[in-house]
């Protein structure tokens, strides 16, 4: 899978031709955060054989007060992508020279003329551009796109959207067997070995609730407590600074 980071744009193209910046084939391009690839960004995903992504969330650069906690590194947010079939990942690395381009600037320097796309794949509501001025009517206008509006996909008796926030809220209350069923693969995380053994998960992304738990350090099998600092306690002999990736199956009964 090829992976490449994107340059923000200069501006219009003023001329009304289509330049494709070296790609290599017309693109079908999925566009969204994808924190977790959830079931419901594969609802978006499917069909695409590029993705648009950003990295780190655009609320780092516009409101780094309210961050959400991550579900996923980029590392296995990437895995993820290959393994549902994704060829091409572009990564807008988000500040706030991408948070000032327009709408149009996105659409045509990025999308048409970067990417070659000629299908765009997005989520309901989505927005995009400076002040979020950009919506699906802002694709519309560009004869050379195909655009696809995926609704909103529920799960549960009560229908509840499938969203990153939702699974965020299972977390956080230590329902992780739950969030498993909505992310379509148990939740792990990355963790370093600290100077105790515990494993050192940053605060960067969404924790369980303290509690013991069933899951796996890497592939070995073990018992997982978090502790109410959200440190994780585990037998290991791993030494202290070995990075470790910790995996919730599910809380112990």
């Amino acid at each position: 899978m090829e992976v490449l980071s994107l340059e923000v744009p200069r501006g219009k193209r003023g001329d009304g031709s289509r330049r494709t910046g070296g790609a290599r084939w017309r693109a079908k391009v999925a566009i969204g955060t994808f924190d977790g690839v959830h079931l419901g960004h594969r609802q978006v995903l499917h069909g695409c054989d590029t993705v648009l992504t950003f990295d780190p969330h655009p609320m780092q650069a516009l409101q780094p007060r309210h961050v959400p906690s991550l579900l996923t590194d980029r590392r296995r947010k990437l895995q993820k992508l290959g393994a549902l079939g994704i060829q091409r990942v572009a990564i807008v690395p988000f500040d706030q020279a991408w948070s000032r381009v327009s709408a149009e600037d996105f659409v045509e320097g990025v999308l048409v003329d970067r990417l070659g796309a000629e299908f765009v794949s997005v989520g309901q509501g989505f927005r995009f551009g400076a002040r979020g001025a950009g919506t699906t009517a802002t694709l519309d206008q560009y004869p050379e796109l195909s655009t696809r509006v995926v609704p909103l996909v529920t799960r549960g008796p009560a229908g509840e959207p499938i969203s990153s926030t939702r699974i965020r809220r299972l977390i956080f209350d230590g329902d992780v067997e739950v969030a498993a069923g909505l992310l379509g693969a148990s939740l792990t995380l990355p963790a370093v070995v600290g100077d105790k053994g515990q494993l050192l998960i940053s605060s960067d992304f969404a924790r369980p609730a303290p509690g013991l738990y069933l899951g796996y350090v890497d592939s070995r099998p073990c018992a997982l407590r978090v502790c109410q600092d959200r440190t994780v306690a585990v037998m290991s002999t791993a030494r202290t600074g070995t990075h470790v990736e910790v995996t919730f199956v599910k809380r112990a009964s």
